[in-house]
């Protein structure tokens, strides 16, 4: 048997490249781009050779599961961040469809997220004409809801607009700016001119009306969910949550550029009762976050499954639709070594409780 068979996963995941070993393989790996550094070169061979490594041992460090496995975690799971076909842009799919597929593969709940009308104001609607189909097809319905994200065409941190969704059924989120925020402006589109939303003010204090909104959250159990902002920043917002007595808060894909979170931030947010979205297109698709599902399992090694609530954030019209995604998803960390019981909890125990729903 060859060595790298008999690798123990942790093992494996742990692997390092020496400098002798680097040595010995640097003239025989190229790069097509001749515009970077040597140092760069080493470090992206190191990285290229130690997922190669992992790629290749994996298929045979002992790890197994199966189709029923899959099944057994997809069944009463929840999906918390899931995009529909309702926004000026093209998505893989319309709500009802997409709702279909939950409820065919026996999932508990899923919140839909737009980004310029509150995804809350169709849930009633969506919710009757699924009830209606899951009956014909003798399934139970996956139960929806939905939420406001502070855009521009809200009016931003509007506490007026976040009001006028409490009476829609199933409103659970609201979500901080993402796509309109000055940060993502900044780092996404090199937007250089400082416009964009702020949640701060040049004191780094949280903004009167943010304040408003998250008293507003306090008194109706709602979920603050964080956008498209750096840690410094939507820490202070936590922090001011819970002293206005926010109970759910979330941090929204925490290892993205444009709202990056550490480990050892995310250990801080664990102490402090945030939760964390482990997201199914930053682990999975292009682009890659950090080191994709290598990285997300160390999320949860680390920090522990207790502090993550799944999402899909699926919905691209180039990936794969959200059923098959989650269960892509599944797969990979069950293959890099995250347990079934740990599932469990980031599939189904942790958003049940997140979003308030009985066991």
């Amino acid at each position: 048997m060859d060595a790298h068979e008999s690798f123990d996963l942790k093992k494996l995941m742990s692997i390092e490249v020496s400098k002798e070993r680097l040595d010995r393989i640097r003239d025989v790996v190229y790069f097509d781009r001749g515009d970077i550094s040597d140092e760069v070169k080493d470090f992206l061979l190191k990285e290229q050779v130690r997922f190669v490594n992992i790629q290749y041992a994996r298929f045979l460090a002992g790890v197994k599961f199966t189709k029923d496995d899959v099944d057994e975690l997809m069944k009463d799971s929840i999906d918390i961040h899931a995009h529909g076909g309702s926004e000026p842009f093209d998505r893989i799919c319309l709500e009802d469809e997409m709702l279909q597929e939950y409820t065919k593969a026996g999932c508990k709940a899923v919140v839909i997220k737009t980004w310029y009308t509150p995804s809350a104001s169709r849930n009633a609607l969506l919710q009757k004409q699924l009830n209606t189909w899951a009956k014909q097809q003798e399934l139970n319905p996956v139960q929806i809801f939905g939420g406001i994200t502070l855009n521009q065409s809200v009016g931003g941190l509007n506490p007026n607009a976040v009001l006028r969704c409490l009476k829609y059924p199933g409103m659970k989120y609201v979500w901080l700016p993402m796509v309109d925020s000055y940060h993502h402006r900044k780092l996404v589109y090199d937007d250089t001119s400082g416009s964009g939303l702020r949640i701060l003010n040049e004191k780094g204090k949280v903004l009167p009306e943010l304040q408003e909104i998250l008293r507003i959250v306090a008194d109706n159990d709602l979920i603050i969910a964080s956008g498209h902002y750096p840690y410094a920043e939507t820490s202070v917002v936590f922090e001011e949550a819970k002293r206005l007595g926010v109970n759910r808060m979330e941090a929204v894909h925490p290892a993205h550029i444009h709202s990056k979170t550490t480990i050892e931030q995310m250990k801080v947010y664990a102490k402090e009762g945030v939760s964390m979205m482990l997201s199914g297109l930053g682990t999975l698709c292009f682009p890659l976050h950090e080191t994709g599902p290598v990285y997300a399992a160390q999320m949860i090694s680390e920090v522990g499954a207790d502090h993550f609530v799944f999402g899909s954030d699926f919905g691209q019209i180039h990936n794969p639709s959200h059923i098959v995604g989650m269960r892509w998803m599944i797969q990979m960390m069950l293959t890099y070594g995250v347990s079934k019981n740990d599932l469990t909890k980031i599939f189904k125990v942790n958003p049940a409780k997140h979003l308030g729903l009985h066991s």
